[in-house]
């Protein structure tokens, strides 16, 4: 239970990515709570939509990316005064930049409870060239580590035993919460449409370490033994913030007419998994990915590579396969296995069903949350 009256901020760096992953599970934690909860971020125009669920939002001067020097001052020097001014109980840092930032600040109030969420590693970790950056965030992490008020969250082992390589921190401060669950009465299962070609979905981002480019060799590969056979289709929105941005000039040169089509950004994707016979997703890293989760909520098959938080979301041959990464013969096989053989599908999509309910429910991840700030907000604190 989360003690009454007690102060919470979360600090994100994008409104629309609180409001599409962190704000059905949040709306579930706090409901029915007299604690004031703090949502600071930049205003990208979500602002209404937070604060119709509960929560104050305070506008911030955070950028994505790397930014520059002047903007990354004046976010710090923010980040400080509203940890004076708003005396929160508990701060909750969302990403690897507000992560470095918001511990940085937070030794000016050395009493501050810290909670650090990876939910993911992002391009520093991922892009060969940032490697002096990741070196210095290295470095950030580790000085950051020294307070004894910082815990850290993770979605998956893998960044847990990474991070804490880097931080060399006690382990007690180290805890996986396996993802923020979906809504299962949202994405509810469907039978599979068992169409003809059979439709691959793809949802991401339009960023290069989603595995477009190689989404592309696979398709242009194997496109004329494929033709009329199977089809697949990209949804996802740009996001020109990310360093691994892909412009919708070279995006429409990675679209094959008839075999790899974009659908755009789609807010709502439970229709989405309901056309699509088999999800595919060939990220190079993940947190675990909710696209991946509400898949097996959707009951459908999955393919994607065995890589840190998508192997969290498939069983082995049991509701899809884990592809050795950059393996594109395997990736080819396997589609062809799916496409030849509709039991198989239909299997495997009743197993992810199972597993999204056995794994993926929000109502469980809602309770986890509950108890972790429980712990971090007793009473009389």
């Amino acid at each position: 239970m989360i003690a009454a009256s007690r102060k919470i901020m979360i600090i994100i760096n994008d409104d629309q990515f609180f409001c599409s992953h962190f704000l059905p599970l949040f709306s579930r934690v706090f409901h029915g709570q007299s604690s004031c909860v703090y949502v600071v971020s930049r205003d990208n125009g979500y602002r209404t939509t937070i604060e119709q669920a509960g929560f104050t939002f305070i506008s911030a001067a955070v950028r994505r990316g790397k930014g520059d020097a002047w903007h990354n001052a004046l976010f710090f020097l923010q980040l400080i005064r509203l940890y004076v001014v708003y005396k929160p109980d508990v701060v909750l840092l969302i990403s690897l930049k507000i992560i470095v930032f918001g511990s940085l600040a937070a030794f000016f109030v050395p009493s501050l409870r810290v909670l650090n969420y990876f939910s993911g590693l992002g391009h520093v970790f991922l892009l060969p060239e940032n490697h002096w950056m990741r070196r210095a965030i290295q470095w950030l992490l580790r000085f950051a580590g020294k307070r004894k008020n910082n815990w850290y969250l993770f979605e998956t082992k893998d960044d847990q035993q990474l991070i804490h390589h880097i931080i060399q921190s006690s382990y007690d401060h180290y805890l996986v919460m396996h993802g923020l669950g979906v809504p299962l009465q949202e994405f509810k299962f469907t039978e599979l449409p068992n169409q003809h070609p059979m439709v691959v979905l793809f949802p991401a981002r339009i960023i290069s370490t989603k595995g477009l480019f190689e989404l592309h060799l696979l398709v242009k590969n194997y496109r004329q033994e494929w033709q009329g056979r199977i089809k697949f289709l990209l949804a996802g929105k740009i996001d020109p913030y990310n360093p691994a941005y892909i412009d919708p000039q070279k995006l429409h040169e990675l679209l094959i007419p008839g075999y790899l089509e974009w659908l755009g950004y789609v807010q709502d994707m439970a229709p989405c998994y309901a056309k699509a016979d088999v999800v595919i997703l060939l990220s190079y890293r993940e947190g675990v990915p909710r696209v991946l989760m509400e898949a097996c909520a959707a009951g459908r098959p999955i393919v994607t590579f065995d890589v840190p938080g998508c192997r969290e979301c498939v069983r082995e041959g049991k509701n899809g396969f884990l592809i050795p990464f950059g393996d594109m013969a395997a990736l080819h096989d396997k589609i062809n296995l799916l496409a030849s053989d509709p039991q198989l599908r239909k299997a495997m999509g009743a197993c992810s069903r199972q597993i999204a309910k056995e794994n993926f429910d929000i109502e469980d991840a809602a309770k986890r949350w509950k108890a972790l700030l429980g712990k971090y907000l007793p009473d009389g604190t």
